[in-house]
């Protein structure tokens, strides 16, 4: 009897991971599909013309494709106007704290504020890039379900959309 009642409690345990990672990985696809929509919805006609390109030097969205989109992606479709980056705006659309680029998105498991929705589902999203390769990276990073895995993490590349739309003067500053 404590045999079938051993293996009950195991097989409970089991659907439960089976479950939790089943949440931790739709969240995750979710999460993926709203980023190449976004990247979809990011194209040449939509990126700002002041973000473009540049004038001494300030970096700009063909300069620096990937860094554009991986800021974009972090910022949640609103490039900002602040002393961190370079991604000025015209006075007049700095100053539009609505002006967005895709339509905001939270990173999986979270909601809008950035707080964990379900504490099964805490998931640590990263955007990086490579302007070298002009890929964007998204990393997401969790602690696996079962006890005896431990930390796992997804990897998302992409190449910016719009970047192929630049021209070669956007995209030197020449």
């Amino acid at each position: 009897m404590s045999a079938v009642g051993r293996m009950s409690v195991s097989a409970l345990a089991g659907s439960s991971n089976i479950a939790d990672r089943r949440r931790i990985e739709e969240a995750i696809e979710n999460h993926i599909q709203l980023v190449q929509q976004a990247d979809s919805l990011l194209t040449y006609d939509n990126v700002p013309v002041a973000h473009r390109n540049g004038e001494a030097g300030i970096t700009r969205a063909c300069r620096k494709p990937a860094e554009y989109l991986a800021t974009a992606l972090a910022q949640k479709g609103l490039i900002t106007n602040t002393d961190e980056d370079d991604w000025r705006l015209e006075d007049g659309v700095a100053a539009d704290p609505s002006f967005q680029l895709f339509p905001s998105f939270p990173n999986p498991g979270r909601d809008e504020d950035d707080k964990i929705v379900n504490d099964s589902i805490n998931i640590d999203t990263s955007y990086d890039y490579d302007e070298d390769k002009a890929i964007v990276k998204i990393t997401y990073s969790f602690e696996a379900p079962e006890a005896s895995i431990g930390r796992e993490s997804r990897f998302l590349e992409l190449s910016p959309n719009f970047q192929s739309a630049c021209t070669p003067y956007e995209a030197t500053g020449s």
